[in-house]
This record gives structure tokens, sequence and C-alpha cells, in this order.
């Protein structure tokens, strides 16, 4: 079993000027929605103090249930205000959020309601403490109303479509072991990012794999149903690979924008190189990626020149969009930092930031 909840501190009631460096909790993965001129932004959380008292170190995290943090801003991200927890592990009705519930996002559909998809993590045994799963719920207001009863994409209940399709999973016995999958790092079908496209169908993009080692893009298409957040999974496609997919094992964090006045969609993704679990962090680049296409379904090419890697973004993962801003070919950004170039900035959300889509860098 997972150890006891660290506290989880109630809302912070400063204001936090451009960094959100939070007193109480480490901060990481971030999304984003714009509602009413308030950008809400989310990422998830952890108390850095233990039950005991003693200090969370950040190695120390996965032993511990997280939530998903709420801050809004009325200025375009200049000043923050935190919300507080939008939604924590243990909520759903079959317990697949039972062991802790990880990065996804926030959309709002065309009736006004907001839908949350997110990462459940089953509970299954300390040797096995990530086995993911993706699912929704929906919300009115600042917290989770509603979840869906079962997940909307299982790797056990619907092993054998996911296989089919061309997607690797680890032996069912093996699924989410802390020691990665056949050599490779821990599974991955996480980070549903929700997208709605010109036709107002919903989509859903995430984290997936080809191999133990291969990082891809999972797309689904949702459908809504009559009852209160009855939404299904209507299709699963075939995995999405990116061009320079070999320089790195896992594509988390998938976000997709599209420029309708030129037909362009932009597909972020954050990337890991890590080649098994126990390598060392020093050996590990994590590093943010664009690309391009006409289609939400690909073929997917490096956005700028002939390298991913967004220039100036070192030390960020996690990075979502507060605000597109095509006419000017340029998004406004933020992003959690990794410490790798500040370690006393680790685990917090830096300032926002605008990257240049004609240069694919950093504009701060």
């Amino acid at each position: 079993m997972i150890d006891s909840s660290p506290d989880m501190p109630s809302a912070d009631a400063q204001v936090f000027e451009g960094a959100i460096v939070h007193p109480d909790l480490y901060l990481w993965d971030s999304w984003s929605y714009q509602e009413h001129g308030t950008i809400h932004l989310f990422c998830l959380a952890i108390s850095r103090t233990k039950p005991n008292g003693e200090a969370l170190l950040p190695a120390e995290k996965d032993n511990y249930p997280f939530h998903i943090r709420h801050f809004s801003s009325l200025d375009q991200g200049r000043q923050w205000k935190d919300e507080g927890c939008f939604q924590q592990p243990g909520k759903t009705s079959d317990g697949h959020d039972g062991r802790n519930v990880w990065s996804g996002s926030v959309c709002l559909l065309p009736s006004g309601e907001k839908l949350a998809g997110f990462t459940g993590i089953f509970e299954i045994d300390d040797q096995r403490r990530y086995l993911q799963n993706i699912s929704l719920g929906t919300s009115s207001s600042s917290q989770i109303d509603s979840l869906l009863p079962s997940p909307l994409s299982c790797p056990i209940r619907d092993r054998e479509a996911i296989l089919s399709l061309g997607y690797y999973l680890d032996a069912e016995d093996r699924l989410g072991s802390n020691d990665g999958e056949e050599g490779g790092p821990v599974m991955a079908w996480r980070d549903p990012f929700l997208f709605i496209d010109s036709d107002q169908r919903i989509n859903a993009f995430w984290s997936a794999k080809s191999g133990p080692g291969v990082g891809v893009i999972a797309q689904g298409l949702i459908a809504k149903g009559d009852d209160k957040c009855g939404y299904s999974l209507e299709k699963l496609y075939p995995p999405m690979s990116l061009p320079d997919g070999e320089s790195f094992t896992q594509a988390e964090l998938p976000k997709i924008y599209f420029d309708d006045a030129q037909g362009i969609y932009y597909l972020i993704v954050s990337s890991c190189n890590r080649f098994f679990e126990g390598q060392p962090d020093s050996e590990v680049d994590k590093t943010i990626r664009l690309y391009k296409s006409n289609s939400m379904r690909g073929p997917w090419q490096i956005a700028v020149g002939n390298n991913s890697a967004i220039k100036g973004a070192e030390g960020l993962f996690g990075m979502t969009v507060l605000e597109p801003d095509f006419a000017n070919d340029r998004l406004l950004c933020i992003s959690p930092r990794t410490g790798s170039d500040n370690p006393d900035a680790a685990f917090t959300i830096g300032e926002r930031f605008y990257l240049d889509l004609n240069t694919a860098t950093v504009i701060r």
C-alpha cells in the first residue's frame, strides 16, 4: 500500500508574482484553459512535508499520493492565486484512481461544461505502482463534480484491443512494474490532452509506447452519452510516431493547438530518454519538443529545422500554453522547472514566456 498522504495544504493567501514558488508544495507538470478572461492553471502537487513532520525529498514523492492543484490569473499569467485542490486520488467508484492521480487536461465543451481528463493509477501492490489508465471527470466549478465509473481506456480491460493496433503493453502480471518494461522505462498510458476539433468532436491524445523504450502518441475519439459524465471511448486510433523518436524513450504530456488561419496543427511533447529504471538522473535528458502537421493524425514533422528541441527551454518540463497568439506566430506559455539549470528552482513553476513558432525559441 502507498504510504499515508502528506497533509494537503489549503489555498495559500499570497499572490504569486510571476513564478509560483509555493512554500508548502512541490509542483510539476502543467495544463491550462482560459474562460472569461481568467486563465486556469493546473499541475501535480504534493506537500513538502511528510505526515510525521519530516521534510519530504522530491525523490520520495512517488511513495505518496499526489493531488492536482489549481491556480488562476486575471492578467495573463503575471500574477497567480492559489485556488487549492482540484482533484485527489481515491474518488472513483471502481478504484481506478485508488493509488494516485497523474497529469491530464481540462477543456471547455460547447455546452459550457468543463471536461477533465486525467491519469488514474490502480492500487495493485508496492512492486507495481505505475499501472495507469485514462479517465475523465466533469466540472462546473473549481473541483471535479462527477467521474466516470470506469476508465475511458484501461490496459487491463482493453488489453487485446490496445495491442491489436500496434501499441505496446508489458505482460499482464508485470503491468505497471516499478522495474520498467523489459529493460525500458516504466509503463506509459497517461497524460490525456483533450482537444475539440473543427467538427466539434472530442479527441484525446496521450503518452503511449510501441515498444519497451519507444515513445509514441495515442489518440482516441470520445463519445458523449445521455447520462451525467456518460462519456466513452468511441474509437482508439493506431499510434502516432514522431520523426525523431529514436532520440527518446518516452513522449509525455502531449498538447495540440490549431492555427485555423494557416491550417497547421502544433504538437508539444515533453520527452525523456531514460533507458532503464534506476538510471541516474544525471544521465537523463528532459526536453520539450515542437512538431507540426496539416492533420492532427500526422504525419508529424519537426516544426523548425532538423531538431525538435525548443531552444531556451533547458530546465523546463511539462509546459502548457496559456494563450495562443497565432497572429504573431507565438504562444504564451508557462512551465514547471526541473532544477537542472538551478537546483533551488526544482518543482516550482517559472514565469510566463513566449514560444516563437518561426524559430522554436523561448522568448522571455
